[in-house]
């Protein structure tokens, strides 16, 4: 497959040069803090690399400030657990706020957030998302690999929900917490949070070996898909998905900005050691990676613009494969996830083979 990979990336590079995609505004950038973290998540994408040299204060502000100059309107700051570099998550988030003056999102898992931390969260404007597992202890705490970390999340959704911060729960369906989805959202609606993001499993990191195991299967997923249709209709809660997700789970709300695949389009991932990614989905994975912003000469601009890896997704994303380029169902799919299709088929280049459009 890294031979197909690479030959593919080289070809279309060749092809569609570097002009037409060097003004696209870099919009939204997902930033690790850290890769540190107090919990050891079975399916976490973001693997604790230990003592690895992260970004500095300083290397993280050169980059979202390079970021700014390309268009950036939002950062989502996440790990890890963000909370476990706190000094240097409030400096970040200040300098964003009141010398960019960009819209900032916090990804944290919610065991560190106390009263004081949540006050502060609300003063400087930040939204927040935090990840339930399972309505019970018992679920949650097996997917955490922590006990008690139900109980720590619970109270820090609770801090955020009475300080006026606006959270979102979000849910990552597995086979171990299927069965308590439905609990778990009215069980959060019950604390006050109306808003809930469902996010597709992605095989990386941790999931990476295991993922045929813990994954949803289609039958899974279509009853789950009911469910959510049901919750909706009796209960008053918002249930979003990303584009990806959506494809899956058809009950969802459109996620504000994310009606389509936008990954190297409007946004990257960036991790705590300076690799980028074009998502979230793909970071970690060495074949997705569009270079390191320490290595020299690699600056984001040159990243953004010129990355060949970058380019091919771009290219891809308004090029499919030919019998997806008449179907109508395209804009639905987008010939599927790439990060899945690598996973699955070994080939980053083809359409899902599952498609049931006219093609």
């Amino acid at each position: 497959m890294a031979s197909v990979w690479s030959t593919q990336v080289r070809d279309c590079s060749c092809q569609i040069g570097y002009q037409a995609r060097s003004n696209r505004n870099l919009e939204h950038i997902d930033l690790e803090v850290t890769r540190g973290c107090n919990l050891d998540c079975i399916h976490c994408s973001a693997e604790d690399h230990g003592a690895a040299h992260e970004l500095s204060v300083d290397e993280a502000k050169h980059i979202l400030h390079e970021g700014q100059r390309l268009g950036l309107k939002t950062i989502g700051f996440t790990g890890g657990e963000p909370f476990l570099r706190k000094r240097k998550l409030q400096e970040l988030i200040s300098f964003c706020r009141d010398e960019l003056g960009i819209a900032i999102h916090l990804h944290t898992n919610g065991t560190k957030i106390s009263r004081k931390s949540a006050e502060e969260l609300r003063r400087m404007e930040c939204d927040v998302t935090i990840p339930l597992h399972g309505s019970s202890s018992k679920t949650h705490d097996s997917i955490t690999r922590t006990n008690g970390s139900m109980k720590l999340t619970l109270k820090g959704l609770v801090e955020l929900l009475e300080t006026g911060v606006n959270a979102t729960v979000y849910i990552v369906p597995m086979k171990a917490n299927l069965h308590e989805i439905s609990p778990l959202i009215r069980m959060a609606s019950e604390k006050g949070c109306k808003k809930f993001r469902i996010l597709s499993l992605s095989p990386t990191g941790r999931a990476y070996n295991i993922f045929t195991s813990i994954a949803p299967d289609a039958r899974e997923t279509m009853c789950l898909n009911d469910q959510l249709s049901k919750i909706q209709e009796e209960i008053d809660v918002e249930l979003y998905g990303g584009f990806c997700t959506r494809s899956i789970y058809q009950s969802l709300r459109i996620l504000p900005g994310h009606n389509s695949c936008l990954a190297a389009e409007n946004r990257l991932h960036i991790d705590a050691f300076g690799n980028v990614f074009p998502c979230t989905a793909s970071a970690g994975r060495a074949i997705f990676s569009a270079g390191n912003l320490r290595a020299s000469g690699s600056t984001l601009s040159e990243i953004w613009k010129y990355s060949p890896l970058l380019q091919f997704i771009r290219d891809f994303h308004s090029n499919p494969p030919g019998k997806c380029r008449a179907c109508e169902l395209h804009p639905e799919c987008m010939s599927g996830c790439r990060v899945m299709m690598s996973y699955k088929y070994g080939d980053v280049t083809i359409a899902d083979p599952r498609c049931k459009g006219p093609c």
